[in-house]
């Protein structure tokens, strides 16, 4: 593993490997806040308390199944209704999670920093053509800032709704719905009873493993 001294010069690659380590991405939604505090005392305190975040997990509630899996997503063995919550989309109009209730969904927790979550945004977006018409949305949850969501959908193709809100309050949302291990990329799919019935294990999802899942369930 690289030497990341507390060091201007290696700076930039510390927020490198975090935003491309998927098993690192619990720290790596800090790296925007980072920028600041990296080179004070308060970065430290910062680092720990998103490793405490990430260890905070999801509801007792939540039961997964293990082994077995052919798919990076995991069945939910439980009941789990979808919580709601609301963000605004970048044109500032507040929406509900409960807008697209009846219809199948995949969410999409993601972030700018996050190289994984730019390489699965054309899987989905294939996903969505694919099936349009078939009460089917991807819906997409940035945790960011709204001028590094427009500069991310500037860069890329991005075809379905994009939510987004402050860092700390989507890693919340995401632990409602099963993130674990307070990373990011962190995909779930609902049904149209508004049940979590798959939720992602970490790393990049492909579109046959996501079309694998939303067969299941149309």
């Amino acid at each position: 593993m690289k030497d990341f001294s507390v060091s201007r010069k290696n700076r930039q690659d510390f927020l490198s490997f975090l935003a491309d380590s998927p098993l690192f991405a619990s720290t790596g939604l800090l790296s925007t806040l980072s920028q600041k505090l990296f080179a004070t005392a308060t970065f430290k305190n910062v680092l720990v308390g998103g490793f405490l975040l990430a260890m905070i997990g999801v509801p007792q509630r939540l039961i997964l199944a293990q082994g077995g899996e052919t798919t990076r997503f995991v069945p939910v063995m439980t009941e789990l209704k979808r919580p709601d919550f609301q963000l605004n989309d970048l044109d500032g109009s507040l929406h509900s999670i409960g807008e697209w209730d009846g219809r199948v969904l995949l969410i999409d927790f993601w972030a700018s920093w996050c190289i994984p979550c730019r390489k699965e945004m054309p899987a989905f977006n294939e996903l969505r053509a694919k099936y349009l018409g078939q009460d089917f949305e991807v819906i997409g949850v940035a945790a960011d800032h709204a001028e590094n969501v427009e500069k991310f959908l500037s860069e890329v193709q991005v075809d379905f709704p994009v939510l987004f809100g402050d860092v700390f309050k989507v890693m919340g949302i995401s632990a409602g719905y099963g993130n674990n291990y307070g990373g990011l990329p962190f995909n779930v799919f609902i049904d149209r009873d508004g049940n979590v019935r798959y939720v992602q294990k970490p790393g990049e999802v492909t579109f046959e493993e996501a079309e694998e899942i939303l067969k299941r369930l149309l």
